[in-house]
């Protein structure tokens, strides 16, 4: 190292320190890191810093001494924080070298060599961190991910095993001494087998200095026993931050140190710009529950929060077509039952090969229905339809065509009408000086474009200003609005065709095959999952015809609608006669067989609702008699039970022989159908009754 006073003739108002810095293995010059320069007071408050050009030079401006002062300079890997700490830097692999500044000092350089080991740990020790945020909501049983953009992730870095182990006070080292030695966990899953006969003998002694060590050599078992018994006191180091983008996606680098042999444990928070300020929307505890341990520099973390103050937009589903370079359009679901678990619309060979005319256009409500789909014809539709579709941007951006229509018609022949309930978008952005977000209404439609009415909007890839959020679940997930329970009622029950077109800017059909624009529908069961969405040609399904004989092809897809509503009646249970007007039926002790019948009707029009009839003596069920089944026409039912069934003891029920007891019954039914989101429960019917059964008096 060498110290050269400078003589500058810029006055006594601020100092030049010029830092050369000579980076060896200059063959390898075209891999050097980004490197930068930075002057610290002897109090560690941050007086300059500036990155290095090619040559490894700068110069750091510092204001002047008036009187003599220490200066520590540091040459390290670039960090964006506008003040970074010196701990940090020194973590990262910086060099420093502390300077003497005298009163009024113009000038004055620094050179240092720093050697390949140095700067290649700056470049080896980063620590790429990918992953995602997103917002579980959960709706009717069914969760839906949404992307939380926008928001700030903090990485923090937790203290490895080692150190957090000698770190555990004498009453945490007792907690989790018990730990080891109880056959049972407090929670949660059992401790790991490896290394447990060693951990028990090392607790059952009284050195705590044992204890410690075989914690140290067994961190699997450790981590649990700190998640169940010490679920706080850990300290963290917060060594990145970065920001969530449209998708949730975030990427964030840190150093893990040159001299840092440890695996890092890692630990992450979130918040997002409120008008109160930064709320935190992310911050799970127990802390020490959600670290993630050894974590592999490069691997993608997940995060979930539930927060009601996590502001979402919408899902970031990658469409994968079924072959490259076309121009689609993804009708992906009604609601949220994808077109996949739609009789008539999926590509699933198992669901095709039980398609018939008459179950097509059912829905299946999930997965495990949809794999049964031999067994079971599935659900209908009913209330408000929400289809949901999306475009590719080329569509827009380099075919012109910028609008669409649906329309629906009642069976398979004759005119369609247009859907024309209004259909939103919702964006979020900030103006300037604002505190915080500001969410407007990007309308899609009805529209008149030229002269043709009903038409709606292809989003654009971005709103005006700012991003697209999710205000809405439903609505911003909706591209069409059919009110069935309207166009449908219930006595017009049955197929119903929904038709989608496109139009160019100035409201013209578009000739979807001369501009070789696809329709596709997904293939996978489930689009919930965190996987592209793989799709079919719909055209290859049938889907894609010329309705009309204009020569142009339309998507035509087939749903079954039933608005019908289910009915629940229960009949006076009987025995030689039905229960009198109070309710009782008399019985005769000397004949303990004979059978109680409890006659019921379970209904629905068309049989699309399930049943469930249960019977209780007193307050407490009895599971023996509860009924189950398919609400088919005409709905008649009944059970039946002896006299001694009834009023016998039923021990594992906790209920001793009743010579005179009460029944209740209780009769649900409950409809199929759906919007797509939700069974329709507004369908549903009950029906309640009671009796008693009571010996006849001796004559």
């Amino acid at each position: 190292m060498a110290v050269k006073k400078r003589d500058y003739s810029s006055g006594n108002h601020e100092t030049k320190l010029e830092v050369r810095a000579k980076l060896l293995e200059p063959e390898r010059s075209d891999k050097l890191p980004r490197a930068k320069a930075y002057a610290y007071s002897s109090g560690s408050r941050l007086l300059a810093a500036a990155e290095l050009d090619e040559t490894g030079s700068t110069t750091l401006v510092l204001p002047a001494a008036r009187e003599a002062r220490s200066v520590r300079v540091l040459v390290g890997p670039t960090v964006d924080d506008e003040e970074p700490r010196i701990s940090e830097l020194l973590r990262r692999g910086a060099e420093e070298r502390r300077l003497r500044l005298e009163p009024d000092q113009p000038g004055i350089s620094l050179e240092l060599t720093i050697v390949a080991n140095t700067w290649l740990c700056w470049l080896l020790s980063l620590c790429f961190v990918p992953g995602t945020l997103m917002k579980r909501t959960e709706i009717d049983g069914i969760s839906i991910d949404l992307p939380v953009c926008g928001a700030e992730v903090e990485v923090y870095e937790v203290d490895p095993i080692y150190i957090l182990v000698n770190r555990l006070t004498t009453d945490v080292l007792e907690r989790i001494r018990k730990f080891v030695l109880e056959p049972e966990p407090v929670s949660g899953p059992s401790p790991p087998d490896a290394g447990l006969s060693e951990l028990k003998i090392a607790a059952q002694a009284e050195s705590d200095l044992q204890l410690r060590q075989t914690l140290v050599r067994f961190p699997e078992f450790t981590r649990l026993a700190l998640c169940q018994v010490h679920p706080f006191g850990l300290t963290m180091d917060l060594v990145a931050t970065a920001t969530t983008d449209e998708c949730g996606n975030f990427q964030a680098v840190f150093f893990r140190g040159c001299n840092n042999p440890d695996t890092p444990d890692l630990y992450f928070k979130a918040k997002q710009s409120w008008h109160i300020g930064d709320v935190t929307i992310y911050e799970p505890t127990p802390v020490s529950c959600f670290v993630r341990w050894n974590y592999e520099c490069g691997s993608e973390v997940n995060l979930f929060t539930s927060s009601p103050w996590a502001r979402t937009c919408n899902p970031c589903p990658p469409i994968d077509p079924p072959e490259p370079g076309l121009n689609w359009v993804a009708v992906l679901h009604v609601g949220n039952t994808p077109l996949s678990r739609i009789r008539g619309t999926s590509p699933n060979a198992a669901i095709q090969s039980s398609t018939d005319a008459g179950n097509t256009g059912l829905s299946f409500w999930n997965t495990a229905e949809a794999t049964n789909a031999a067994s079971f014809d599935g659900r209908p539709f009913g209330g408000l339809l929400r289809p949901h579709i999306e475009f590719d941007n080329s569509l827009r951006d380099d075919l012109g065509v910028r609008y669409y229509r649906v329309s629906w018609r009642q069976g398979e022949s004759g005119d369609f009408q247009p859907l024309t309930g209004e259909v939103h978008r919702h964006y979020s952005h900030e103006p300037p000086g604002a505190t915080s977000p500001v969410f407007e209404v990007y309308s899609l439609g009805p529209q008149v474009v030229g002269t043709t009415p009903d038409l709606f909007e292809i989003p654009p890839a971005l709103p005006p200003q700012g991003q697209w959020v999710v205000t809405d679940l439903a609505e911003d997930r909706t591209s069409a609005k059919f009110p069935t329970d309207a166009a449908a009622p219930p006595a017009e029950h049955g197929k119903y065709q929904l038709k989608i077109d496109l139009f160019d800017a100035a409201g013209n059909l578009v000739d979807v095959d001369g501009l070789n624009i696809v329709y596709v529908v997904p293939e996978q069961l489930d689009l919930a999952a965190d996987a592209p969405v793989t799709t079919a040609d719909a055209a290859g399904l049938g889907l894609v015809v010329d309705d009309d004989g204009d020569s142009n092809r339309s998507f035509l897809m087939t749903v079954h609608v039933d608005n019908n509503e289910c009915s629940a009646t229960i009949e006076p249970a009987m025995l030689a006669a039905p229960a009198n007007s109070c309710g009782v039926i008399e019985y005769d002790p000397t004949s303990p067989g004979a059978s109680v019948s409890m006659p019921y009707t379970a209904s629905h029009p068309n049989g699309f609702a399930t049943y469930r009839f249960r019977l209780k003596r007193g307050v407490t069920d009895l599971p023996p008699f509860e009924q189950t089944g398919t609400a088919t026409p005409p709905g008649s039912f009944s059970q039946s039970a002896t006299v001694a069934a009834l009023t016998g003891a039923y021990p594992d029920l906790g209920l001793p022989s009743c010579p005179m007891a009460a029944f209740s019954e209780d009769l649900e039914v409950y409809a199929l159908a759906t919007d797509g989101w939700s069974r329709l429960w507004a369908y549903d019917d009950d029906d309640h009754a009671a009796f008693v059964l009571a010996p006849q008096a001796a004559p």
